[in-house]
């Protein structure tokens, strides 16, 4: 795997944090709409995987940022990906130009795509 593809997949990796608080915020809803109509909530049927999946996968994006050394590129990523910050507005909060946190940003998906394919190898590494 190449340094693009690696840094790709780490990205889209990341991006799931999002997609996991929106899956439970679309649960609650549907939730709230079947209590509002004497509806039973079909919410197993419409949506793929539960709650403890969810929390379950953001708690592993988490401790894979919570592994990076702190620098300026942990946090561009957290507030990019877990805090749903654009990447314009976490490198102002850094005081750094938007072409720096775009920098930032690069290169730590980068540190991170190392990261990320060492806990997929001890994650599917089976020890007799």
């Amino acid at each position: 795997m190449d340094e693009k593809e690696r840094i790709e997949e780490v990205r889209d990796y990341l991006c799931g944090y999002q997609m996991c608080i929106d899956m439970l915020n679309l649960r609650k809803y549907e939730r709230k709409r079947a209590r509002k109509f004497d509806d039973e909530c079909s919410c197993e049927d419409l949506l793929f995987g539960g709650e403890s999946l969810w929390r379950m996968r953001m708690y592993e994006i988490q401790s894979l940022l919570d592994r990076m050394k702190n620098c300026r590129e942990k946090v561009i990523l957290y507030y990019h990906y877990i805090r749903g910050e654009s990447i314009e507005h976490a490198a102002d909060m850094l005081g750094v130009s938007r072409r720096t946190g775009y920098r930032l940003h690069q290169k730590g998906l980068f540190m991170i795509s190392f990261l990320y394919q060492r806990m997929k190898k001890e994650t599917f590494v089976c020890k007799e």
